[in-house]
């Protein structure tokens, strides 16, 4: 009797936890996006009671564990290793990113696991928060980027701290990401709930503020996502097998490719027809895959990335690539093995339910297009971004 009213008391908090986090959304994707982390961090903190009935880690958990571990111990020959004496104060371990993966794996994986055991009833709650609250994002940004981000800047101005025009853009585009991701789970509570047309709402909102924004990774992303969507829902499991080649192609043959594209010839044709944005894409990915085969096997070791000066701005803007360049084959397959898992688990989710496997398939898709487009793979706002795409395509299941 104890226990029952112990887990009903845990399934209670947890349930908070939820609607608390999906709350918070929309906050901090118009505000402050970098927040996601702290976000998420806190959700695991609070979260952790939940670990006490979570299942073991699972494959990819540990995959990914091995892989920070790797990173750790690239420490030994990385060009931007810390030095420990410098390591003084909690401010100095902010460049620590091996130590902050520990405790984002940790935390992050905390939430995704607690809030994994929801009741029907509280994730149908937290559901509704999730849904109204990416709804009136999305239309605040879509409105926000046909204006030049006009609202941003007089909010900006209203507590003192003026804003550039050109930089309220970019800082408002940032919210794209976040909506090109949650928009799957997001539009499968909706439809679930015969809330059909606000679904169509809540996407065209979203390609009308990244196109008006000038985020193409994001409207790329989700038209890459509708594709894998697309295959899923058509043709079922077949679709989501080819999904796995595909997710592990860029991990296996990534800097292969760029290299075959330079030789040809096929990257010079690219430079000569696409934006500048997209010019600097390929340079950054040339030089990161030709250095690349000073140290294919280790890698040049974590963080890497920000030695090389003008050639690699702070990271490669490609996942697959900078765990090539950073942390070598090694790294490489490591990542290739979670993410690879992830879309076999999807095969496995489509043999239950068709549309719950495409709704995963479009995220996992639109995940993987932005981070080998745009972020760096260990910004943590980003990780903590999948976590909750991870935690709301949860939600929406047992809505």
């Amino acid at each position: 009797m104890r226990a029952s009213v112990g887990a009903q008391r845990s399934t209670k908090w947890l349930g908070a936890v939820a609607v608390f986090t999906t709350a918070l959304f929309p906050f901090v994707g118009y505000l402050a996006p970098l927040g996601f982390a702290p976000l998420l961090a806190l959700c695991g903190l609070l979260a952790l009671p939940g670990l006490a009935r979570a299942r073991p880690a699972s494959p990819p958990t540990m995959a990914l564990f091995v892989l920070v571990v790797w990173g750790l111990i690239s420490l030994r020959w990385s060009p931007a290793a810390p030095k420990i004496a410098s390591l003084r104060d909690s401010g100095d371990l902010g460049g620590f990113t091996g130590l902050k993966l520990l405790f984002e794996l940790a935390l992050y994986g905390a939430a995704i696991a607690s809030l994994r055991q929801l009741s029907e009833r509280a994730a149908r709650r937290a559901a509704a928060v999730l849904a109204v609250g990416a709804l009136a994002l999305a239309i605040l940004v879509a409105l926000d980027g046909v204006s030049g981000a006009a609202f941003y800047q007089w909010l900006r101005t209203s507590i003192h701290d003026p804003i550039r025009p050109d930089l309220a853009v970019v800082k408002v585009s940032i919210a794209t990401y976040a909506l090109a991701l949650l928009f799957w789970p997001t539009a499968r509570i909706m439809s679930g709930r015969g809330w059909t047309p606000a679904a169509f709402v809540l996407l065209f909102a979203v390609i009308v503020a990244a196109i008006s924004l000038s985020a193409d990774a994001s409207w790329a992303a989700l038209a890459a996502g509708f594709i894998a969507f697309g295959a899923v829902r058509l043709f079922g499991k077949v679709a989501a097998r080819w999904l796995v080649a595909a997710v592990a192609t860029p991990f296996v043959v990534g800097p292969v490719l760029m290299l075959w594209g330079v030789h040809s010839g096929l990257v010079a044709a690219l430079h000569r027809h696409v934006p500048r944005s997209w010019d600097a894409r390929l340079d950054i990915w040339a030089f990161a895959s030709d250095r690349i085969q000073d140290h294919a096997i280790r890698g040049w070791g974590i963080d890497a990335s920000r030695t090389f000066g003008p050639a690699i701005p702070l990271h490669t803007h490609n996942a697959a690539l900078q765990l090539w360049l950073e942390l070598g084959a090694v790294g490489a397959a490591l990542g290739g093995v979670f993410f690879s898992w992830v879309a076999y688990r999807i095969v496995t989710l489509t043999g239950e339910s068709q549309e719950d496997g495409a709704i995963a398939a479009g995220a996992l898709v639109t995940y993987l297009v932005i981070g080998g487009l745009s972020f760096g793979v260990w910004q943590e706002w980003w990780l903590a971004l999948g976590a909750l795409t991870v935690i709301a395509c949860d939600i929406s299941r047992k809505d």
